[in-house]
């Protein structure tokens, strides 16, 4: 395992090797809903001989020039301030009750900025992991396709999550809106987002019926690694400091 550093945009960055198990919570407006799943958001799973089949965390496919690149939360990635991560960690883009329609995808790389590596800043909880190609040489938004990022997004927007509780093989969406929570974080009011859902995407733009496709203003982490109850989920905001990390992964992947 290797760990490095750089400094992008004032931001101290750090490039490791990948994936730890975090709870998240959920709340307030309607419930969410299990359905069918989406190509661009997916289940990871650890190397874990004895649990081949569980996941631990959500992630979404991001648009990228190196077409490799998903987002997630970094404590899905290291415990916070630790400076170190587990390898062996894999994506699933569009999960279902065991099928693996777009694949199975070697998690290669994940950036996250030093302010959670090292100092354990829950608002720099959020990582890019860079991914493989699959045996054919293709990489993942190639097969699955991504999501667009969107960076200093508004408050107040409506939003869905999507995102695998880790107790069951089914997604769940779940519609709200983004609030902040303080200058670093947003807040997500909807019940049924649970442990799992850590990572998970929240999703502006989304047309009525596509619960997957849109564009990515924040995935559940943060306060309390998306939070300490089951009534509320929070997020990272997506400002300066994640936009260096993001150009970080594009430049390595």
């Amino acid at each position: 395992m290797t760990f490095r550093s750089l400094a992008a945009a004032g931001a101290l960055l750090a490039l490791l090797l990948t994936t730890p198990e975090s709870q998240v919570a959920a709340a307030g407006a309607p419930d969410s809903t299990a359905f069918g799943g989406a190509s661009r958001v997916g289940a990871i799973f650890g190397a874990s001989p004895d649990r081949p089949d569980h996941h631990f965390c959500s992630g979404a496919v991001v648009d990228s020039p190196t077409r490799n690149i998903v987002v997630t939360a970094a404590h899905c990635v290291m415990a916070p301030g630790s400076g170190r991560a587990r390898g062996g960690l894999t994506f699933v883009p569009g999960y279902h009750e065991g099928a693996r329609p777009f694949g199975t995808w070697s998690v290669a790389t994940v950036v996250a900025d030093s302010e959670w590596t090292v100092q354990g800043s829950q608002d720099s909880d959020v990582a890019f992991l860079i991914l493989r190609p699959d045996a054919s040489g293709r990489r993942i938004q190639d097969v699955a396709g991504a999501e667009a990022l969107a960076f200093n997004p508004a408050g107040g927007s409506a939003a869905v999550a999507v995102g695998y509780p880790s107790r069951t093989d089914q997604p769940v969406f779940c519609s709200s809106r983004l609030q902040r929570f303080t200058s670093h974080q947003f807040e997500f009011d909807c019940p049924g987002l649970p442990g799992g859902t850590s990572g998970a995407p929240l999703l502006l733009d989304t047309a009525p019926g596509d619960r997957g496709h849109g564009t990515v203003a924040g995935v559940i982490g943060g306060y309390e690694e998306g939070g300490d109850s089951n009534d509320v989920s929070y997020a990272t905001y997506f400002g300066p400091s994640v936009a260096a990390v993001y150009r970080a992964a594009v430049s390595w992947g």
